[in-house]
């Protein structure tokens, strides 16, 4: 019984820490957009939608990656990976919020 709840703790702490490091390659991704037009038209794959479904399908792709990497490697602290987890949040929420991440992509930019 106690190696079953293991099992499922360590799967909830994959989707944790792999939609965490989602949400940072995310608002990371989304300042490069910003700040490089080679990279937003890299990220538009249907010119009506922009270069925002190609942020979301990357982001997609990479949460998937990771999953699975997180899947093979066990991580066993739910109390960390859920705190990395709010964390993440709490950075994703200021950093695509366009007046805290505007000054960070005029000083990319130069």
């Amino acid at each position: 019984m106690e190696e079953n709840d293991q099992a499922s703790m360590s799967s909830a702490n994959s989707y944790l820490i792999s939609a965490s490091l989602s949400l940072h390659f995310f608002w990371i991704l989304n300042i490069f957009k910003e700040a490089f037009p080679q990279i937003k038209n890299f990220l538009t794959f249907y010119q009506p939608v922009g270069p925002l479904l190609g942020l979301y399908i990357l982001s997609s792709l990479v949460f998937v990656l990771l999953l699975i990497v997180f899947k093979l490697v066990k991580i066993g602290d739910q109390k960390k990976a859920f705190w990395f987890f709010v964390l993440s949040c709490v950075i994703f929420f200021f950093l695509v919020f366009p007046p805290i991440f505007g000054p960070i992509v005029d000083l990319i930019k130069g």
